[in-house]
């Protein structure tokens, strides 16, 4: 892969149980990456799209947190069920998911 055309980037920080904020590590922040990387890897897409896991994306009360690159989108709370149509209506299309949009709010 030279460069991709497109980036998904998923939270997978983990803060320690007793930590003050929460994290996406224990929300199910790898799996859902794992969900993303087979899913672009079914599409036969991966030529064109990365999937990247990452610490934190400062939005840790909203999480699990995807953005992805170059559109600039930030979803929230995403599940293993919302992977497939990330992929194809946001990722594929160009659209973004209004019950998934991040809220335009402070970083944490």
């Amino acid at each position: 892969m030279a460069k991709p055309e497109i980036q998904i980037l998923v939270c997978t920080n983990e803060r320690p149980p007793e930590a003050k904020k929460p994290s996406c590590g224990p929300k199910g922040g790898l799996e859902v990456y794992r969900r993303f990387k087979d899913t672009v890897r079914a599409r036969g897409i991966r030529d064109r799209v990365m999937v990247v896991r990452t610490g934190c994306l400062k939005h840790c009360s909203q999480g699990i947190t995807v953005a992805i690159w170059p559109s600039n989108t930030w979803y929230r709370r995403v599940t293993l069920e919302d992977v497939e149509e990330i992929v194809e209506r946001t990722v594929i299309g160009g659209e973004e998911i209004e019950r998934l949009r991040m809220p335009d709010i402070p970083w944490e």
